[in-house]
């Protein structure tokens, strides 16, 4: 009996292990959009910036120093990583205080308690095979098993919290830089307007003369 749950105690930490270990390595053929990265090229040169997508043989991506959307061959691109940073659609850095402060709970709870009831289910399984076999009660590997899918789950879903509150603070400010750019639109249309009141007021007054 004490082996079994041995085994299921050490199955439910590799989960969680393996749930919070990854490489940080990113396949240059298929980068996920969003991420924000570090791009090695074969000259030697490090670029850090937010993937946008790949387009045929060139990679799109939003530069931290120029701001900017930026266009790179593939072919030059030595390796993409994960970068330590978070940055916005803009370029600019997205500190892990301002992700805490956005980032939810919902879907920690979600998945955590759905990896509970799964958990549970398996190992009340496995605790009827026991019990079948008078080697234990199946109240063990129901707690264990239980325990362990609300760790694995519940990581996963504070994962994808983590990433929707990345979501929503470059949404945010998305919004923020639209609205300006709107506002300094509407101003540059209402400079034109009052010179060309000016240019016909101009042209009223010559004619008059």
């Amino acid at each position: 009996m004490k082996k079994t749950v041995a085994v299921i105690v050490i199955c439910s930490l590799l989960f969680s292990v393996n749930n919070c270990s990854g490489s940080r390595k990113i396949n240059v053929d298929n980068p996920p959009i969003g991420e924000s990265v570090q791009i090695a090229l074969v000259d030697g040169t490090v670029v850090n910036g937010v993937i946008l997508q790949k387009e045929g043989q060139e990679l799109r991506y939003v530069d931290v120093t120029s701001h900017k959307p930026e266009r790179i061959e593939v072919q030059k691109v030595r390796g993409i990583l994960k970068s330590d940073q978070i940055y916005d659609l803009e370029g600019n850095l997205i500190t892990e205080e301002q992700v805490t402060g956005q980032k939810g709970m919902t879907k920690t709870v979600a998945y955590g308690v759905g990896g509970l009831v799964l958990g549970a289910a398996v190992g009340f399984g496995v605790g009827v095979i026991l019990l079948a076999n008078d080697i234990g009660r199946p109240i063990y590997p129901m707690s264990i098993l239980g325990l362990g899918g609300a760790i694995y789950f519940g990581l996963r879903g504070a994962d994808s919290d983590w990433e929707d509150a990345i979501d929503d603070i470059r949404s945010e400010r998305y919004k923020v830089t639209q609205q300006k750019l709107k506002e300094e639109l509407e101003r540059e249309q209402q400079k034109l307007e009052e010179q060309k009141k000016e240019l016909e007021e101009l042209k009223k007054k010559k004619s008059e003369g």
